[in-house]
């Protein structure tokens, strides 16, 4: 049987045709690791604080609810600027804005552990780390999709993926350590150090990049959907805890239904939209969000779950918790870029169904663990899952970003990392909450026949019935066994879920992927794209006359080359 022969390598020929500079081709691979170095700035914010929390409350004398605010501040304010950040960046120089995003990040990131004095400032600061976030995240894949010609984009965003994946459990893993060592201002000084680090080789060697077509940003879009996701994610983070009785997230559901609804209607009118919605009537573009934020909805409230059972049921310290997630991503980190050359021989179909079918697999795995389990049945079942994600992730991004016009890489990229985070954040909220419903319900029996003081304690949570219990002595382990089977007895049952909520992709993936596609480059767009760009270069012509000599002086200077085509 003779061997299928793979797709060329790109050449600069390809690049040149495709607009994009000699120098920038030469330095491509330097430019994509700088462009993850500055997405791990990102990342790292995300989990770099979970870890540091019960010094922060005592140094800073936090409330729970400022405990809270300090890791959720970022998520939020991160999540809610995404479109908006990319559209500027678009519009006014995606390096310039991904600059400038750093700064604001480094900034930020010293001024928390050296100048703030309260919970509020500490609070305000992460809220500030996440506006610098936002304006780095998205930008680092637009510049992806325009920095590789067409042939070797899928290869890159591969590697891009596999770092957005595994990046914020490397800030973990690595705050861990930190924190073994130091104490919480390292937590803190880490992403500043990655900032730091970024900055200037970035204003080295990555090139500047612009929409050529100067599509002006739609700013009133952006308000609305910075409203819309701001509430949707509030509401995610809070009913969990608060449920719906709580005046302020009722405020914020509501806000955030009807931005939506009002973004969706000002989208459907304005003359320059800041989502072209005609891209969801796109199986390619609709079907890799769902399986985005399907995806990170199940995995991180598998992470969720593990933490615990780590340091609470397996007796794992902090850094040792930490360090133990290492081996688990690299099927990721290994695998992910070799999906291109798997989906040129069996097509995106049949790479994004068995990925989604081996996910469902480790998640089952996890519902047969005993009720303290051991690290090698952690090892394969979550490595059984990275290798599952590698293999959706990769195609899915890829779909999105080619679905886009290049001139347009910003709202591709917003939206990847926007289905990303709301897929994290309902993962989290919901799988979260169903472990603590499933533990209640189930220690229930066990507490009733404590002391009043003592069982409403090992009813809240099994950190509590482990702190409680260390100190009731012999009498207490027979209590902790039993809270923790009630753990894990919950936990498995969550798992069970993100098992059927797999397969259920799984199965959409099978009905409703185009069959025999093989290629992840970008493709002809279809009649609606088409019609949005010809109404968009028809509306944009005037301002391209009035700006060609701007275009072709100032971005030449910036770049030193001509900016990518579409």
């Amino acid at each position: 049987m003779s061997k299928q022969p793979s797709a060329p390598a790109s050449t600069l020929e390809d690049a040149l045709a495709e607009g994009i500079a000699e120098s920038t081709y030469r330095r491509r691979w330097a430019i994509l690791a700088t462009l993850c170095f500055a997405l791990m700035t990102a990342m790292i914010a995300n989990m770099s604080l979970n870890l540091a929390l019960p010094d922060l409350a005592v140094d800073f004398e936090l409330t729970q609810l400022q405990m809270t605010w300090v890791v959720e501040a970022f998520a939020l304010v991160f999540a809610s600027l995404l479109f908006v950040a990319a559209a500027i960046a678009d519009r006014y120089g995606r390096k310039r804005v991904m600059m400038i995003g750093l700064v604001i990040f480094i900034a930020s990131s010293v001024y928390a552990p050296f100048f703030a004095q309260t919970g509020g400032e500490l609070i305000a600061s992460r809220a500030i780390m996440g506006i610098g976030g936002a304006l780095v995240m998205p930008t680092t894949l637009s510049l992806v999709n325009v920095v590789f010609p067409s042939k070797e984009r899928p290869k890159a965003i591969a590697i891009w993926s596999a770092v957005a994946g595994v990046g914020m459990m490397i800030g973990s893993v690595l705050t861990g350590v930190l924190l073994h060592f130091f104490d919480w201002h390292s937590a803190f000084l880490l992403g500043a150090v990655f900032g730091l680090v970024a900055l200037p080789i970035t204003a080295r060697i990555v090139p500047e990049s612009v929409d050529e077509k100067r599509t002006p940003v739609d700013w009133l879009g952006g308000s609305l959907i910075t409203v819309a996701l701001a509430g949707i994610v509030y509401t995610i983070m809070e009913v969990p805890s608060h449920g719906w009785d709580d005046a302020m997230t009722v405020v914020a559901a509501v806000a955030g239904a009807v931005a939506l609804v009002l973004f969706i209607a000002w989208q459907l009118r304005a003359k320059f939209p800041m989502i072209d919605l005609a891209l969801f009537r796109s199986s390619r573009f609709s079907l890799s969000v769902v399986s985005v934020t399907l995806t990170f909805f199940a995995m991180m409230g598998a992470f969720f779950g593990m933490t615990q059972i780590f340091q609470l049921v397996m007796g794992y310290d902090a850094l040792t918790t930490s360090l133990a997630f290492i081996p688990s991503m690299l099927p990721m980190m290994i695998v992910g870029p070799m999906i291109p050359r798997l989906v040129e021989k069996v097509g995106t179909r049949w790479t994004v169904v068995p990925g989604l079918v081996i996910i469902a697999g480790g998640f089952l795995l996890m519902t047969t663990w005993p009720t303290v389990p051991s690290y090698w049945d952690f090892l394969i079942a979550m490595s059984i899952i990275t290798l599952g994600m590698a293999m959706v992730m990769t195609p899915a991004t890829n779909m999105l970003m080619s679905s886009v016009p290049r001139n347009r890489s910003g709202m591709g990229s917003a939206m990847n990392d926007t289905t990303r985070e709301l897929g994290a954040s309902l993962g989290i909220a919901v799988l979260g909450s169903m472990i603590a419903n499933a533990y209640t319900s189930n220690i229930t029996s066990v507490a009733e026949e404590l002391p009043a003081e003592v069982s409403g304690v090992v009813q809240d949570s099994l950190a509590g019935a482990i702190a409680v219990t260390d100190q009731m002595g012999a009498a207490g382990a027979a209590i902790a066994e039993a809270a923790k089977a009630a753990f894990m007895d919950a936990n498995q049952h969550a798992m069970l879920i993100s098992a059927i909520i797999a397969g259920v992709t799984a199965l959409v993936m099978l009905v409703a992927l185009p069959r025999g596609e093989k290629s992840l480059t970008a493709e002809p767009l279809d009649d609606a794209d088409v019609a949005f760009d010809a109404e968009l270069a028809e509306d944009v012509a005037q301002v391209e006359v009035a700006h060609a000599d701007t275009a072709h002086g100032t971005d030449a200077d910036d770049a030193g080359e001509p900016t990518a085509r579409s």
